[in-house]
């Protein structure tokens, strides 16, 4: 059984996820700590966290700029 990661250790795998896929961390985008967290306790993984956030504000993926 693996032991559940720190609140900050997975708001650092979101910036991770939203640079990654965005350009942008979560301070640039503006999203608050207790979304972060909600999306934590639901066990939603960061990566997945980041895509709903980014198509939920209408954020393009940088894939999509061909970079």
């Amino acid at each position: 059984m693996t032991e559940p990661i720190s609140f900050i250790d997975y708001w650092n795998l979101v910036d991770a996820a939203m640079l990654e896929f965005f350009g942008i961390d979560t301070l640039d985008a503006g999203i608050e700590a207790d979304m972060i967290a909600t999306s934590q306790d639901e066990n939603t993984t960061p990566e997945d966290f980041a895509l709903w956030f980014g198509e939920k504000y209408g954020l393009r993926l940088i894939s999509e700029f061909g970079w």
